[in-house]
């Protein structure tokens, strides 16, 4: 269906956004009339063939919370694992442990 130019444009979108997904890909190919003349149409399982015959695979994209090794959840983590060791250590930080 695609030819090698095209499936190596179809390559560079994912390379240019690692967070890209299928679905974004497809609408890219329909709405772009210059490179991908004539295609009206494409499913998501071409797509994902044509990513898989360039060895890429598209994995789940999990996003981290920025603060989630910030000094405040340390504390609360720390808090946490001294009550449920010591029940009266709700007072203890951790720095006066060092």
């Amino acid at each position: 269906m695609f030819s090698p130019y095209q499936e190596t444009l179809i390559v560079d979108m994912v390379r240019e956004n690692n967070a890209i997904k299928l679905s974004e890909i497809q609408q890219k190919i329909i709405e772009d009339h210059i490179d991908f003349e004539g295609i009206n149409s494409v499913s998501l399982s071409t797509v994902d063939r044509v990513l898989k015959r360039n060895r890429l695979r598209m994995k789940q994209l999990y996003r981290v919370p920025f603060d989630r090794n910030s000094d405040r959840v340390k504390e609360q983590r720390f808090q946490y694992v001294q009550v449920g060791i010591y029940p009266d250590s709700r007072h203890i930080q951790s720095s006066d442990l060092l």
